[in-house]
């Protein structure tokens, strides 16, 4: 992999969720059901919400810095399956109340702030593993992965979305 295609699978990846998005339509987003009792909304907000995380690694790294440790309330480890639960419900409270219109718009420009960043990190600060001692060996690139929600997220929705046709 290099830049060029780690790009090109942002540029992707932004337009196949914009062709879910489509899909959905605006008018099923804040009904609950999608994914247990959250909305296809809150899913949205939930992807968001470990996306910032992402995002808020490639900054620091952008700025030659260590990220914040602190994404989520104090003492939860996301490497924890119960503490995983507790961020997931915390994410969750922090943004059910959110509008529609601000969760959309966050998760559209997440996908150009990455792009942005990528573009102006190296070669080396993007594919060198041992480039940042923070990422425990892992280079900065592997941070940009969709498959959470494409093997998570992703079947359950389109599950959802095909109950729902089959209602309609």
């Amino acid at each position: 992999m290099d830049k060029q295609n780690l790009l090109d699978t942002i540029q992707r990846e932004s337009k196949q969720w914009e062709t879910f998005l489509s899909e959905v339509g605006e008018g099923r987003m804040e009904a609950p059901g999608a994914t247990g009792e959250w909305s296809f909304k809150d899913v949205v907000a939930h992807i968001s919400a470990w996306r910032s995380r992402t995002l808020a690694r490639l900054r620091a790294a952008r700025q030659d810095q260590t990220p914040s440790s602190q994404f989520w309330p104090a003492g939860w480890d996301e490497d924890n399956d119960e503490d995983i639960e507790k961020i997931n419900q915390w994410i969750y409270e922090e943004n059910c109340d959110r509008s529609l219109r601000d969760v959309l718009d966050e998760s559209r420009q997440q996908f150009n702030y990455m792009r942005e960043l990528v573009r102006a990190l190296s070669d080396e600060e993007l594919f060198d593993a041992n480039r940042f001692d923070w990422m425990d060996g892992k280079a900065l690139a592997s941070l940009i992965n969709f498959s959470h929600f494409h093997e998570e997220h992703e079947p359950v929705l389109r599950y959802w979305l095909e109950s729902q046709a089959a209602a309609a």
